[in-house]
């Protein structure tokens, strides 16, 4: 692993402390702030917590939330989000992606977080462009499957709503964790198995949401087919490529 591509666990402590004690008093007077669940985040030990995407609001929650600090992948660009929302996750310090390809400083700094017994934060979906569940993206299944790190999925529901209104409901719920992916094939075969995982991945995230914004998992046919209407993967211009 390349030096520049080793990120220190933990770090930036003081000023991670600062940020999410403003950010948590911030979230909790715009919203009615359900926290469950932090029981399944192990107290020690490397974890990845997969959470869904459905606005930008959503690092923050995760951040506050978590009971370990949280070292997370975020898109290099994002343009869709307003300036306060950019500043967070600059402000934090964040391992970037960029989208479209595979990114290897992506891979080896999540990997080196984990190698140091840390908490790497993950939106398998790789973006947020819809407010249902999307498939995963491959990068989850590929950084569970090199550290051999347990994935505890997070639901997230009613970020969508937390700002421009009265107060409301906002909910994270952290799930059992599971343990990482045993590949045995090559080639498509093992992509298939990765697959497959990030489906379970998903599939749990699934059951904590609404029906309806279950994307596939749900039981409501016109769901299932929203879902499968925004499932493509749309960041592939180079201007969105890390967005």
């Amino acid at each position: 692993m390349a030096k520049n591509n080793h990120i220190k666990y933990p770090r930036r402590r003081a000023a991670r402390t600062v940020l999410r004690a403003v950010t948590g008093r911030l979230i909790r007077l715009l919203g009615n702030l359900e926290v469950v669940g932090v029981e399944h985040v192990p107290a020690s030990g490397p974890v990845i917590l997969a959470a869904n995407h459905f606005n930008f609001v959503d690092p923050p929650l995760v951040l506050y939330a978590s009971p370990r600090m949280v070292e997370f992948i975020g898109g290099a660009n994002r343009p869709n989000s307003p300036l306060w929302a950019r500043m967070i996750p600059q402000l934090w310090g964040f391992i970037r992606a960029y989208r479209g390809g595979f990114s290897r400083s992506t891979f080896d700094q999540s990997l080196s977080v984990l190698q140091q017994d840390g908490v790497l934060g993950i939106f398998p979906e790789g973006g947020s462009w819809a407010s249902l569940l999307r498939p995963a993206r491959p990068g989850l299944a590929f950084i569970a499957e090199k550290s051999q790190a347990s994935v505890v999925p997070v639901s997230i529901t009613g970020a969508e709503d937390l700002l421009g209104g009265p107060k409301r409901p906002v909910k994270i719920e952290f799930h059992s964790a599971i343990a990482p992916p045993q590949t045995g094939g090559r080639g498509k075969v093992r992509r298939a198995e990765l697959d497959a995982y990030g489906d379970q991945i998903m599939a749990q995230i699934a059951t904590g949401l609404p029906d309806r914004q279950r994307g596939k998992f749900s039981t409501e046919p016109a769901a299932r087919e929203a879902a499968l209407a925004v499932s493509d993967f749309p960041f592939h211009t180079e201007e969105l490529r890390g967005g």
